[in-house]
């Protein structure tokens, strides 16, 4: 069941862009037992049907458990292009830079770190580095802080840590807790301490 809103049209669910049997209503200026309908009509094969088209309900006003239908890109174009006239084109206009939009944010958020995990990477870096090297000058631990960065790079080949692939995430900080080790910089440390 799903409380809704229309001031999003598209949203994200399951990993993926969709919209709903309400909104396609509210913005196409039709009523919703039309879109159902319309929906419910299609002749569409029953494999699409099930993969594009999924039944859900809302609360409406009253307090009443309604149908409704969660509709992705490929099922609102199939439904859309039963809609025609000069305003039915500009709402499907809308509908695809929606979904475009949407599947944009989606797709750079699933590929990189996002800011907390972003945040988490460099409180890691620091920690390791504090925890391992708790003896050097801070002025000597910035060697250990841009070796580190620069393994992050070359490992998962990025030109920043913040470019990491979200899938990778642990892996990277797995390897900065636990496995990284700076033995380049050993003999460099030693020459800074006497």
């Amino acid at each position: 069941m799903l409380t809704t809103s229309v001031e999003q049209i598209v949203f994200i669910q399951d990993k993926q862009p969709v919209t709903n049997s309400l909104k396609i209503a509210e913005v196409f200026q039709k009523g919703h037992d039309k879109v159902l309908r319309d929906i419910r009509s299609l002749k569409c094969s029953e494999p699409f049907r099930l993969a594009n088209f999924g039944e859900s309900s809302y609360k409406n006003q009253q307090g009443r458990i309604m149908p409704m239908f969660i509709v992705t890109f490929d099922g609102f174009a199939i439904l859309a292009m039963g809609y025609s006239g000069e305003r039915a084109m500009q709402f499907k206009e809308r509908y695809i830079k929606e979904f475009n939009r949407t599947r944009q944010n989606l797709e750079s958020h699933q590929f990189t770190l996002i800011s907390i995990e972003q945040k988490q990477i460099q409180k890691a870096i620091a920690s390791s580095i504090h925890r391992k090297f708790s003896h050097v000058p801070d002025k000597a631990r910035r060697k250990y802080f841009s070796q580190l960065h620069s393994e992050l790079k070359k490992m998962f080949g990025v030109s920043s840590f913040r470019d990491i692939s979200r899938s990778d995430f642990q892996v990277a900080i797995d390897y900065i807790q636990k496995r990284w080790d700076s033995p380049n910089l050993e003999s460099h440390r030693l020459e800074i301490l006497s």
